[in-house]
């Protein structure tokens, strides 16, 4: 089998990557759904119960997509965080990978 050679740079444009996109989450969509046009409910109509009924489901809405983009937001900056340990130098198995030989009762 052939081996694989890690490649810091590689590693260093996905790290720029993974921070561009921490950048657009934080400056575009978090600040639009804390306190931007998504932070409010909209008017749901005059039918009856029509604004009691879509005011839940918005709110319900609302929070489980900002707890998706909080834990979103959390996943990319341990990728960031794990990228940055594997390129310090500090772990062997950052530096070179043989596929063929990998042992897990090591």
């Amino acid at each position: 089998m052939a081996d694989r050679v890690f490649d810091p740079e590689a590693i260093g444009e996905y790290r720029q990557f993974l921070v561009e996109l921490i950048d657009e989450l934080e400056s575009e969509l978090l600040p639009v759904m804390a306190t931007g046009t998504l932070s409010r409910a909209p008017a749901f109509g005059t039918a009856p119960g029509a604004a009691a009924n879509a005011t839940g489901q918005y709110l319900e809405f609302h929070a489980a997509m900002w707890r998706n983009l909080q834990y979103l937001r959390g996943t990319l900056y341990g990728l960031d965080a794990a990228l940055a340990e594997m390129t310090s130098g500090d772990d062997e198995a950052a530096v070179f990978f043989d596929i063929g030989t990998f042992d897990p009762t090591m």
